[in-house]
């Protein structure tokens, strides 16, 4: 039997690590009519059923579980080897992080970065979304959670409990209780007010006015411009409270289980401009590379 073309294989392999064949069609930037012509044809060729569908979309059948790994393992190699034929040819590592990051606490650094080795080039791309490293050729991810993304390689780069943060004015004011200073909200948080308050926070806050920002890179705005109280993560915060224009509103400190990870493909993890970056971000935040 002649082998199945590899738009057929790449099709059953997205299918069955995504579970949909609109996610498969997202992540191999076609139609989802494509993904389900492809993988007709690949089982009508190979005389097989490959998935059923189920209350979560499409499983593998017995056939398709035997095939996955394989396809998995296959095309993951082929990636690596076009990482590492490519490795000399290129300088340029790309990182995709969250905008506040970037702003906040890496592009600030990355002068050192240049200082350390400069034959490296960085190539930020600002998101919060979950890329598709290869189809989008992201090298490395610096995202925000508990390290839980399957199939990729995650590495904590710092725990990041959480402090109330305001500034010096705003924390002073909060010792009157005739003032009510807001708090301030990000939208997209995964640990908000509500959730530090009923793990023991202040009783008190929980009737102060809420002012609302839909991401974090405008909640430190709204703090640095003497908006309310922010509940921050250490490292977005970081230089302003060394420079005093931020200050700790109160000393409790929330740890809800969450950070920063370094997150990338087995095959870009190996990549020596990867290693660079690594090293010198683990060097930068202060934990051994």
């Amino acid at each position: 039997m002649p082998l199945p073309s590899l738009n057929a294989l790449q099709a059953a392999e997205a299918v069955g690590r995504l579970g949909s064949l609109s996610r498969a069609a997202d992540a191999l930037g076609v139609t989802p009519s494509a993904v389900s012509h492809r993988l007709r044809g690949l089982e009508q060729q190979l005389g097989l059923g490959l998935f059923e569908r189920g209350e979560a979309g499409l499983v593998p059948t017995a056939a398709g579980r035997r095939l996955l790994p394989g396809l998995s393992e296959g095309f993951q190699r082929i990636a690596q080897a076009v990482a590492e034929a490519t490795a000399q040819e290129r300088g340029t590592v790309t990182v995709t992080c969250g905008l506040a990051f970037a702003a906040k606490w890496l592009v600030p650094r990355l002068v050192g970065l240049a200082a350390r080795h400069p034959e490296l080039e960085v190539r930020l791309v600002t998101t919060s979304r979950l890329v598709e490293f290869d189809r989008e050729d992201i090298d490395l991810g610096i995202r925000f959670g508990r390290g839980r993304w399957p199939g990729l390689k995650a590495e904590l780069v710092a725990p990041q409990p959480l402090i109330p943060v305001a500034t010096p004015s705003v924390a002073t004011a909060l010792a009157d209780p005739a003032r009510a200073v807001p708090l301030i909200e990000d939208e997209q948080s995964l640990f908000g007010w509500d959730a530090w308050l009923a793990a023991g926070g202040p009783a008190a806050l929980a009737a102060r006015p809420r002012r609302r920002f839909p991401d974090a890179s405008l909640a430190v705005e709204a703090a640095l411009a003497g908006h309310g109280v922010w509940l921050a993560w250490p490292l977005l915060v970081e230089d302003a409270l060394q420079s005093g224009r931020l200050v700790r509103a109160f000393p409790d400190t929330i740890d809800a289980g969450l950070g920063y990870w370094l997150v990338s493909t087995p095959a870009r993890w190996r990549r020596p401009e990867v290693a660079r970056f690594r090293g010198w971000l683990m060097e930068s935040i202060g934990r051994p590379g």
